[in-house]
Formats: C-alpha cells, structure tokens, sequence
C-alpha cells in the first residue's frame, strides 16, 4: 500500500498479510494510540499519530492491521470512523498572528481546533466548543465556542472545565427537582413508620471526615457476655428513590456522587443527599438496620435485617473519635464508652480478616487545602488513624453479611467483585522486582502470597514504589450479577451496600434486600438479570470515569500549588522510568517528571528496559526506588505537568 505521509519505517508493515479490525481509539498524550477491538481476545492494535485519519479520541473505527514481524507488533491504520463519542471539546484559546485557536484542557485530544467565528475571544480565555471539522493530521480542525468559562487564571475555572469535559454537572433537570420536591409528601413505599422498628433510644453516632456533606451511615454497640452485638444503620433510600421515577433515572445515571477537590456533586438532588435521606444529628431518619451478634473473637453468631428508624445522637468526625481514643479528649462518658466498644470491635474483625489473607497497602493520601477563594495553598499527606478502621471494618462486615444473605436466598443481586491476578501479570511484576534487585522465584496467585511480598518490602525505601507495582499487577474491582468473591479482602461475598445516597449499586441492593424481607414475590420478579448486569455494568464503566474526574482535579490543584514553588529543591524517590524520562515522587505525593535530555549535563543516558532504568557512562545508573534531590523547573497547567531538574553529584 502505498504511503503517501513519508517513507516507512525499517521493519514496519512488511507483511502482505492484513486484516480488519473494529474498536475504541484511545489515544496517548503523546501522540500515538491504541485500537481497543470490540471483539473479545483480539489484541490492542498500535495507531501512529499520523494514521489516524480524522478519528480523535474515544471514536469507534475500522481500521486495516498490519503485522510487523521483527517487533512482533500490530500496526494499524484508520480507514473509516464508525461512530463519533465527542462533539464539544473543552480548552484554551490561544491568539496568534491570525485566527484564534483552541487547544484541548485533555492532552489525549492531541489536536487543536480555528475557531474562525470567535475572534473576540481573548487569549487564556476557557472554553467550550462544538467541533464542525474534525482534524486530520497535521492539520487542524474547525470549531465554534458555545459556552465562555472564564480566565485560565481564575482558580475555578480548570474545575469548571473539567466538569465540562466529563458532562459532570450540580444541576438536576426540572422533573428531578420536582419530583424531590414531592417526595415527603409520598405514601410510605416499603415500609411505614408503624412496620419500622423503632431504634431512636439506641445511641447511635456517626463517624465522617470534617467536611463530610452527607451522612448515609451510623453505628450503635452494645456489650454482651462473650462478644457485642453491632447495628449498622444505613439510610433507607429506596424508600425515596422510587424505581423508575425521574430521580432514580437520573441517578442511575449519574451511578455515583464525584467528589471534587473544591466541591460534591451528589448522585441524588440535595433535598435527598443532604437532608432527607441524610443520617443527621437529632433528626428522625429511616434507615435499613443489619444488627449482628460477634463473640469475642470476631465471629459472626447471628444477624437480623430490619427497616428502622434511627436518631443519630451525635456526628462525629475522624479526628475527635482518635482524640477520644488517645484519651486525649472526652465525648462525654457515653459516647466515650460507646467509642471504646467500637473499636474493640474493629480491632478484632481487623486482625481477623489479617489472618484470612486481606491484603492491605499502605499508600499516602494527599489532601490539598484551599484557600476562601479556591487556590490551593497546602498539600499535604492524610494521616490514617484507626478512627478509619472503625468505619471501614464494619461497613465491610454488614456488606458481607447483605451479600450472604442474598447469595443464600437464590436472589439476584448486583456483586462487588475482585478477581485474583492472572498468572501473566504476576510474571511481569515478577520481573518489575528483579529490576528493583528483589528476586523471587515465583509469586503465587494468593492473597497470602500477595501479603508475604509486601511484608519482604517492608522498611524498604522503595516500599511505596513496589505497593505501587503489586496493585497494578491487580484486576480491578467491579461490579457483577455473579457472586465472584472478593480477593482483596479475602471474602467469598460481598457487595456494595453501606452507601445508597452516593452510590446506585448500593440503592439497588437495598430494593432487593426490601423485597426478601418483605417476602414479596411480585417484587422480587421486578428484577431481571439482563437489566441487573446492564446496571452493572455501566456503573463500572462509570466508577472509572469518577475516579479519573476525582484525581484530575486533585492534579489540577497540586500543579497550581507547586507553580509557586519554582526553583526550589526537593528530595523524592525515582517513581517510574521510561525511554523518555523518569518520575520522581515527593514525600507529600507530588510526583514531576524529568526529561531524558535535561540529564545531557552529566552525560549521555539510555533506557535499559530489562532493569527499568536510565544508564550513562562509566558506573552511572538512575533505577526505580533511588533517592535523590530534584530542582523545580516549570509547571504545565494545560498538561497538569510537573517538570523538575535532576541534582546529581552534590549540585
């Protein structure tokens, strides 16, 4: 085929051989991509930068593949693109001699758009715009602005453009709000205030960050002979949540609340999230209650599943509950009392779940403060306390017992599922290791094995580095209709059930938990395992895309904080090594890169990619897990890159 871009590469697409191919495009910031084939089992199909025709990324194309024999590698080249998944692209305007252009917020829009149309647009003005000619390498495409965001100086605008880019919005449609709106005034749907067993003399607490802005859970305990029986309260959304009312449409999706840097964005309009459906101090909440008998050494005896209605006696946060355990401070003598009760009970189902093969990693939270008006004036590292684990092991416990419970009762349910590694990713981590001078002769596909590993690194200086490598070498959790187990936790049931007013999988477990209870065949029959698994999945699809949103704008802040650090020196770990650069990753988690060329000072270095790391001369070696000084250079805010300069030799 003739190649009408430039001469060909020595070793590609020698073969006659060629195929076709259907997929995702997805496309690196640096230029080249990958085609994700539709059909299960094919190959990612590498796309360079110039074959991909008009196709940008996220598009669905068919593209022709070639086979490069000396690399053993898949080229391929777009020939037709089937389905668009972007219209409107968010970025910044940039004047030059003529007319302005957009240049895309998301480096993986490689590409930028004229926008002949708007030539009163300022430089460093954000914008939206739909795209009217897609681009097509090396040239550019044609766009108009349909919505002004605001100067790229102004702190809220790079969280305004990343909301715009993800169609992340705070508002609700009009029928949602009404229906909100209307929702005190509705019948009781599962359960009425009568048919509820009342619980609101129980002390019951709530344990949350700070700055919590909704409360979906509470805790009660109390001491018995061999053990303490436990209640986990969690807000009776479903009651609310109509299924198939405009408020359940909406959330389902939405499939989750996304936490921003600078601001919620609820799953459920505020009527719902911040107020009715919220645990809050003093206020009478209805609630689905799973009270559970544990002995002393943490087994579970016996459990009940009620409809409730609760009054929380206090909101407590993370940082008071340690306060009171490090009997630093008082909570009164029965708050004191029931905090203490807690986190025995925490204490115990912690070391149990140990024993079992959890597998725990150990990795730094960053939180990044702002100041009144936005700007990010601190990063700073989270501290886990055990307050956490109070929460977290009784949440994980009442998940695990709704999961048997459905599990049992041959009822369909939406999973939590974590598949163990496979053994090719276990092998590539393996040799991840050797490179880090960690030799192992096999790493098992257990979660005790998993756990044995970490320990080994324990103390290490690189620990951080090698938690890293072991939870990429992980699937990832899901969702699923099928009761997969959980390895991470070392569970054989689990699900999502402790969070329904962020959380729709969780809203959608209670409507089953309802239904048995209830004992209601006509309700049960409702739900089918095609919709379920569509839920399903889709919410896991979605759960991606929150996470990336989350830790965009987390980026977004850190990159703005560091801008007013430029020349200054710090010390970090070497994170990552590629053919281009490393990472280095500082103690507060700020992780720049330092590019391959501004090491030309002390020599020439290349990448060696059987150690993952950059040699040069002589004894010079630069390998993953290394400590050394680096100086801030720059900041790119459109890239949300950090770039730093290597101090080597006492420089």
């Amino acid at each position: 085929m003739k190649n009408s871009r430039g001469p060909k590469k020595a070793g590609s697409r020698r073969s006659p051989k060629s195929r076709f191919v259907v997929g995702t495009l997805e496309v690196n910031p640096a230029g080249f991509g990958f085609i994700l084939p539709k059909r299960a089992g094919l190959p990612d199909v590498y796309v360079a930068e110039e074959d991909m025709g008009d196709a940008i990324h996220g598009d669905v194309v068919k593209a022709i593949v070639y086979k490069n024999r000396q690399k053993n590698k898949l080229y391929g080249k777009v020939k037709k693109v089937l389905s668009r998944n972007t219209s409107e692209i968010t970025g910044l305007v940039k004047r030059g001699n003529g007319v302005p252009a957009l240049v895309p917020l998301n480096r993986r829009y490689n590409f930028t758009l004229l926008l002949p149309d708007d030539a009163d647009l300022d430089d460093g003005t954000v914008v939206v715009a739909s795209i009217k000619k897609y681009p097509r390498f090396p040239f550019p495409g044609e766009g108009k602005a349909i919505k002004v965001l605001g100067n790229e100086n102004d702190p809220a605008v790079r969280i305004l453009a990343l909301m715009e880019e993800y169609k992340i919005s705070c508002d609700f449609p009009e029928e949602v709000l009404v229906e909100a709106e209307k929702v005190k005034e509705m019948p009781p749907f599962y359960a009425s205030l009568d048919e509820r067993e009342d619980l609101r003399d129980e002390i019951a607490v709530t344990i949350d960050p700070s700055d919590a802005k909704d409360f979906d859970d509470a805790l009660s305990v109390k001491k018995i002979d061999d053990g303490w029986t436990v209640m986990v309260h969690i807000a009776d959304v479903a009651e609310y949540v109509r299924p198939g009312g405009s408020i359940d449409i909406e959330a389902r999706d939405r499939s989750f609340s996304v936490y921003l840097v600078d601001r919620a964005v609820p799953m459920l309009p505020h009527q719902l999230s911040s107020d009715l459906c919220s645990l809050v101090e003093g206020k009478d909440r209805l609630c689905l209650t799973v009270k559970m008998t544990l002995d002393r050494r943490g087994d579970l005896l016996k459990y009940e599943i009620t409809p409730s209605v609760i009054r929380v006696r206090k909101r407590l946060t993370y940082d008071e509950v340690q306060e009171a355990l490090d009997d630093k401070k008082t909570l009164g003598k029965e708050l004191d009392n029931t905090i203490a009760l807690l986190a025995a009970v925490a204490k115990v189902l912690y070391e149990k779940r140990k024993k079992a093969g959890m597998i725990e990693f150990d990795f730094p939270e960053a939180k990044v403060e702002l100041d009144d008006e936005g700007r990010a004036i601190n990063v700073k590292v989270i501290e886990r306390v055990f307050a956490y684990r109070i929460v977290e092991h009784l949440m994980i416990l009442a998940n695990s017992v709704i999961a048997e419970y459905l599990f049992k009762s041959d009822a369909l349910a939406i999973y939590r599922v974590h598949e163990k590694p496979t053994r090719e990713k276990l092998m590539e981590l393996k040799d991840m290791l050797s490179s880090l001078g960690i030799e192992l002769k096999r790493i098992g596909q257990s979660n005790k094995a998993i756990n044995r590993l970490l320990k080994q690194v324990e103390g290490l200086p690189c620990k951080r580095l090698i938690q890293g490598l072991v939870l990429r070498s992980l699937p990832r959790a899901r969702y699923d209709v099928r009761c997969l187990g959980h390895f991470g936790l070392a569970l054989r049931y689990y699900l999502h059930f402790t969070s329904p007013i962020r959380r729709y999988p969780d809203l959608t477990v209670h409507r089953m938990v309802h239904a048995l209870i209830a004992k209601d065949s006509e309700m049960l029959g409702q739900f089918a395992l095609q919709e379920l698994s569509a839920v399903a999945t889709y919410a896991s699809a979605m759960e991606e895309r929150v996470d990336e949103v989350e830790m965009t704008s987390v980026k977004i802040k850190i990159v703005e904080y560091m801008a007013n650090k430029i020349g200054e020196v710090f010390e970090g770990v070497i994170s990552w090594v590629t053919p281009r650069g490393l990472f280095v990753e500082l103690a507060n988690t700020v992780e720049g890169f330092v590019p391959l060329e501004d090491m030309d000072t002390y020599g020439k270095f290349y990448y060696d990619e059987d150690s993952l790391s950059l040699k040069g001369s002589g004894a010079k070696a630069l390998r993953l897990g290394d400590v050394v000084k680096v100086k801030l250079m720059r900041v790119d805010k459109s890239s949300n890159q950090i770039y730093f300069h290597l101090l080597l030799y006492g420089e």
